[in-house]
């Protein structure tokens, strides 16, 4: 029995230690990796963030440079890497990177394939990496930081969740997700797309640029199909998963009339085939609340205004789609998830033809007290 305990003993001490850890202050951290191509070169950009700013105010950095940008070119990825290597004055640790963002040039010389092939091969890096898209200057947005002196390590590009819950606008995309959509049936997937804001924040002093939500790039594995951006894109809160909220402003004679946010979204597809035809059949549901009246109209007059305005914006988003050969909602995918028999009929490199006619939409809306149960002006 003496025996075993010490044979335990001996081993506890065997396991106690980390022979291979790093030292936190011998490493920098790398928070962001911008991609762009210019001059037949691509571009790297990684944002290296001060951690001391995630303290309280009392014990946080003061005075110190929030972001360091790093940034070389080369002929691939990761020569580009090995150059920043040569002037790193620490480690570079990867296992904090929380975003990539690709330039619209970088996705129309298809350097998403490299970007998605290097970092997933890479140990240091996690699946939870966000993707984004931009038409804007990487280094402008990559300099951002929150207001009140707040750590780049809660911005936009970052902490999109939780912006998320309020406005339902831009649904957050990590790279598994991204490969997911470009490996499945469609074959299609859709990067949201940000760009730089310089007017919308005000401080004390001066304008506060902030990251803003611009709308999304198509791409797929081979190509990249181009940009909706905008109001083009209102549709597609309707019918990404797991949305939460959004606004709708309803007009009466050419005025705003009343302002309703639509929360717990939902949409389903039914599918109609006849031959060599099919049809989606979309079938929203939602519930609205009454944020804001301008106007003294009813109940059924907003319901009604509420139902053309969604499907409206639905469609917008499908055509838009069309114009740049996307499959915005995936209905590729759909098809193959429901009647693969017919999808393998009519596919096409993973995708079935479609046109306006492809999609027909029906919208049921209840609407639920707010705080006020009213339907006419507080003051008139």
């Amino acid at each position: 029995m003496n025996y075993k305990v010490l044979i335990i003993v001996v081993m506890l001490f065997l396991l106690v230690g980390c022979w291979n850890i790093e030292e936190a202050d011998r490493l920098d951290y790398v928070h962001g990796i911008g991609i762009d191509y210019e001059d037949g070169k691509i571009k790297i950009y990684l944002q290296i963030v001060n951690l001391g700013n995630l303290g309280t105010p009392d014990v946080a950095a003061t005075g110190e440079s929030q972001v360091t940008i790093a940034h070389a070119s080369a002929e691939d990825m990761e020569s580009a890497i090995f150059e920043i290597y040569k002037s790193a004055q620490k480690k570079l640790y990867w296992g904090h990177t929380t975003f990539i963002m690709l330039s619209e040039a970088a996705l129309e010389h298809n350097k998403l394939k490299e970007v998605l092939d290097l970092i997933n091969r890479f140990p240091e890096t996690r699946y939870r990496i966000r993707i984004f898209a931009t038409k804007s200057k990487i280094t402008e947005l990559m300099e951002v930081s929150p207001i009140f002196q707040g750590s780049p390590i809660f911005s936009r590009l970052t902490d999109l969740n939780n912006e998320y819950e309020q406005s339902s606008w831009m649904k957050p995309l990590t790279n598994r997700e991204l490969i997911i959509s470009l490996d499945e049936p469609g074959h299609n997937g859709i990067i949201p797309t940000v760009r730089l804001a310089e007017n919308t924040w005000q401080s004390e002093k001066e304008p506060e640029p902030m990251v803003e939500a611009l709308g999304i790039a198509s791409v797929s594995a081979d190509e990249f199909h181009g940009f909706i951006l905008g109001k083009d894109v209102n549709g597609l809160r309707w019918i990404q998963e797991k949305s939460k909220r959004g606004n709708v402003t309803i007009f009466n004679k050419g005025k705003p009339a009343a302002g309703v946010v639509i929360v717990k979204p939902e949409t389903k597809f039914d599918i109609n085939t006849e031959g060599d035809k099919v049809t989606f059949h979309a079938k929203f549901k939602a519930k609205g609340m009454i944020n804001e009246m301008l106007q003294n109209v009813d109940q059924k007059f907003i319901i009604e205004e509420l139902k053309k305005r969604i499907k409206k914006e639905i469609m917008q988003t499908y055509r838009s789609g069309l114009e740049i050969d996307s499959d915005v909602y995936r209905l590729s995918e759909t098809l193959y998830r429901k009647d693969v028999k017919t999808w393998k009929k009519l596919e096409k490199d993973g995708k079935i033809p479609l046109d306006e006619k492809s999609l027909q939409i029906e919208v049921n809306l209840d609407l639920v007290n707010s705080k006020l149960n009213k339907t006419e002006p507080i003051i008139e």
